[in-house]
C-alpha cells in the first residue's frame, strides 16, 4: 500500500462520500445484472453450438461478476452506503429483429463483450490512473483484470462466427448498440466546476469530460476497426458518434 496515495476518508465532504457510495452502490448492481447475463449466455451458446472455449469463458466471466459484485458491495458499504442491491435489474435489451437464435447471440455478445466490455475495460483503466485510495484502486484493479477476457469472449465469439459465413448483417444496427451502453448525459455538455466530482474522481467516479475522451478514443481505436475487421461497416455507428460530439467541439 502506498500511503501517500491514498485519500483519508475523513477528510472528504459527506457530500463527495454520499457521491462515491451511490456510485459503487449502481456498479454492484450492474455487475449483479452482468453475472446473470452471462450465466444465460454461457447456456444459450452451449446449446447453439457455440465454441466450447467462448461459452466458458461466458460461465467464467458470470463467476467474475458475481464476485464483483461482492467487491463493489463491500466498497460502497464502507463508503457509507446502506442499501446494497441483491436482485439483478432487467438488462436493457437490443432488439434487431434476428430470428435465427445463433444471429440473435451473435448480436447479444456483440453488444455485450466487444462493445460494453471492451469499453469497460478502458474506463477501468483511466479509474486506475485516477484512483487515489488504495482500497478503490485494488479493487478497480481486480474488477479490470477480469474485464480483459470478458471483452475477449466477444471477439473469440465473433472470430469463430465469421469463420461460417458472413457476419456484417448487425453493421446498420451498430448505432442502438452504442445507445444501449452509454447514458444520454455523456453528450450534455461541459460540466460545471465541482468540488464534490474532483473528490469523487479520486474514488473511481471520472468527469464526464474524462470518460468522453476515453468512449471515443476506445470506439475509434478498438472497436470500429475490430468490427471492420470481421467485414462489419461501422458507418452509421460513427456517424451516430459524430453527431452527438458536434455540440461537444
Amino acid at each position: 500500500m502506498l500511503c501517500g496515495f491514498r485519500v483519508v476518508r475523513r477528510q472528504l465532504s459527506q457530500a463527495a462520500r454520499q457521491r462515491a457510495a451511490s456510485l459503487w452502490t449502481y456498479r454492484a448492481g450492474v455487475e449483479l445484472e452482468a453475472a446473470a447475463r452471462f450465466s444465460r449466455l454461457a447456456t444459450e451458446l452451449q446449446a447453439t453450438g457455440a465454441d466450447p472455449t467462448v461459452w466458458g469463458l461466458a460461465q467464467q466471466a458470470s463467476r467474475d461478476e458475481s464476485r464483483h459484485h461482492v467487491l463493489c458491495s463491500d466498497l460502497a458499504y464502507s463508503l457509507g452506503s446502506a442499501t446494497i442491491p441483491t436482485d439483478a435489474a432487467p438488462p436493457r435489451p437490443v432488439h434487431l429483429r434476428r430470428d435465427v437464435p445463433r444471429e440473435r447471440l451473435l448480436a447479444e455478445v456483440v453488444a455485450m463483450s466487444c462493445v460494453t466490455e471492451t469499453l469497460s475495460t478502458a474506463l477501468l483503466l483511466e479509474m486506475r490512473s485516477q484512483a487515489r485510495d488504495s482500497e478503490v484502486r485494488d479493487v478497480v484493479h481486480e474488477v479490470l483484470t477480469d474485464e480483459v477476457d470478458h471483452a475477449r469472449l466477444g471477439w473469440a465469439h465473433l472470430a469463430a462466427e465469421a469463420s461460417r459465413g458472413p457476419v456484417g448483417w448487425p453493421a446498420p444496427h451498430l448505432p442502438r448498440m452504442l445507445a444501449s451502453t452509454v447514458h444520454e448525459e455523456l453528450f450534455e455538455g461541459p460540466e460545471p466546476e465541482d468540488a464534490v466530482a474532483e473528490a469523487v474522481a479520486g474514488l473511481g467516479g471520472l468527469r464526464r469530460s474524462s470518460r468522453v475522451a476515453v468512449f471515443m478514443e476506445t470506439m475509434g481505436t478498438v472497436v470500429f476497426p475490430g468490427l471492420r475487421r470481421f467485414g462489419i461497416d461501422t458507418t452509421a455507428a460513427e456517424t451516430w458518434l459524430a453527431e452527438r460530439r458536434a455540440p461537444l467541439a
